[in-house]
């Protein structure tokens, strides 16, 4: 059962719209190749997504670190792939940095008791 209150939630709306902007690449850039490659990490953050509304604290961590490496793919990529509009990319990075921001204020406080 997919948990829309859990400790994660905003964590997993930042890489569920990170991943609905990579899919959007394809659809902006006329079907460019570049942004081809976009589109299974799209699928995957929505995946990532889905896993962290389910509150595993685990892959809250692996998220975290994806996210960091994801965002300075992308703005690496930003200015040095033609074909896809850099504002793409640019809004990426922010949704990932976003997402770590979130994932950092949940994964870091006191661990919830269980009652």
């Amino acid at each position: 059962m997919v948990d829309a209150k859990g400790p994660f939630r905003a964590g997993a709306l930042f890489i569920a719209l990170s991943g609905l902007v990579h899919i959007l690449a394809l659809l902006v850039s006329g079907f460019a190749s570049e942004a081809l490659v976009l589109v299974p990490v799209g699928i995957v953050y929505l995946g990532l997504a889905y896993g962290l509304l389910q509150g595993w604290r685990w892959l809250a961590y692996v998220v975290f670190i994806l996210m960091m490496v994801g965002s300075l793919a992308a703005l690496a990529s930003a200015w040095s792939t033609p074909n896809v509009p850099t504002w793409i990319y640019l809004t990426i990075f922010v949704l990932d940095w976003l997402t770590v921001l979130a994932l950092f204020g949940a994964l870091w406080r006191s661990r919830p008791v269980p009652a």
